[in-house]
């Protein structure tokens, strides 16, 4: 058993002269200064990692832009580009504007349910009445694709709209209206 004026084995002290060539060995500094720890070689990698990153090269597809136009860090800049980005990104997060594209799609669904489909394409007067409602629907879809595609950008950034399962059929339902009525279109020019 140690006695308080012998040394104390390694494991306990660390300080005994005997022990120079066993683990590694903490420096001490002057007496009363705080002890000084040395860094492994992960920590000081992990540690510069954390607060001097590696700058990446960014190119068009890389860079979080919405349309190639419209960044994040522009945010408060005074132009008009970045004003109607900032808008259309709240606007697209206002719960007023959800229901309001709901009710739309809702009452969409009421107007096609509403149409009766008579042989040899004839129509009562209320089908083409509600025929006529068709492009309005058509146009507040469009806004709203609009919207959503200038604040989230259109395909190939993180969390973009055509990265949306829901906006990809969005999508396609607002491509086929508007083909629909451009052949419509077409057809009553023709008559």
């Amino acid at each position: 058993m140690a006695r308080f004026e012998d040394d104390l084995p390694v494991r306990y002290a660390g300080g005994s002269p005997s022990a120079a060539g066993r683990g590694p060995s903490r420096q001490q500094g002057p007496p009363g200064a705080p002890r000084v720890y040395k860094q492994t070689m992960a920590q000081r990698a992990r540690t510069m990692a954390i607060y001097n990153p590696i700058p990446v090269k960014q190119n068009c597809l890389t860079v979080n832009r919405s349309l190639f136009i419209f960044s994040e860090d522009n945010a408060y800049s005074f132009s008009v580009a970045c004003y109607l980005h900032v808008m259309c990104y709240v606007l697209d997060f206002l719960t007023p504007f959800e229901y309001m594209i709901l009710a739309t799609i809702i009452a969409n669904c009421i107007v096609l349910a509403l149409e009766q489909h008579l042989p040899a394409d004839d129509k009562t007067p209320m089908s083409e009445r509600l025929d006529d409602t068709e492009p309005y629907f058509i146009g507040i879809f469009c806004f709203e694709a609009g919207i959503k595609i200038i604040a989230l950008g259109f395909a190939f950034h993180k969390g973009s709209y055509l990265r949306n399962g829901w906006n990809v059929m969005d999508f396609v339902v607002v491509l086929t209206g508007m083909s629909v009525e451009k052949t419509r279109h077409i057809e009553r020019q023709k008559d």
